[in-house]
Parts: structure tokens; C-alpha cells; sequence
């Protein structure tokens, strides 16, 4: 996958209570394009490298519910998951 590098500042008090801010950061940029329904959840797990099931779990340490799509989607997603 090609990338691109994005450079931004924050304010150093800010960045004191994370020790990870980059990690935090790309996390978050992934988060929100998953929220905003620009990539799937299988898209988004895989942008984190991690499992879906991961993926699944950090929904819900960030009050996500994973039960928000509609039924048509989940069908979906329960048919790319039976593939594997």
C-alpha cells in the first residue's frame, strides 16, 4: 500500500499524558475514517495491522458499539468473514 506522511504539531502539555502520540494519533485518524464510513472495519483492522477481532475490541474501549451498521452491511461483512 502506498502511503503519505502527514506532519502535524500539538501542543506540548497535550503530548505529556500520551506516551505514544504518533500511535495515538494514527489510531484516532483511523477511528474517525471508519466512523465516517470512508473504510470498512476489515479496512480499518487492517490499516492498524492488527486482527478483526482486535479491531473489534478497540471499538468498544473507545465506546464504539460495533452493532452500528445497517443489517445489509453486517450481511456483508458476516460473508467476507465465512470466506476465510
Amino acid at each position: 500500500m502506498e502511503t503519505l506522511e502527514i506532519k502535524i504539531q500539538v501542543p506540548k502539555e497535550i503530548s505529556k499524558n500520551i506516551p505514544d502520540i504518533s500511535k495515538y494519533t494514527y489510531e484516532k485518524f483511523v477511528l474517525g475514517l471508519y466512523l465516517d464510513g470512508e473504510i470498512s472495519i476489515g479496512k480499518a483492522a487492517k490499516m492498524l495491522n492488527i486482527p478483526l477481532v482486535k479491531f473489534i475490541e478497540f471499538l468498544g474501549k473507545n465506546n464504539i458499539p460495533y452493532f452500528r451498521s445497517r443489517p445489509e452491511d453486517i450481511q456483508k461483512e458476516l460473508e467476507k468473514l465465512s470466506g476465510l
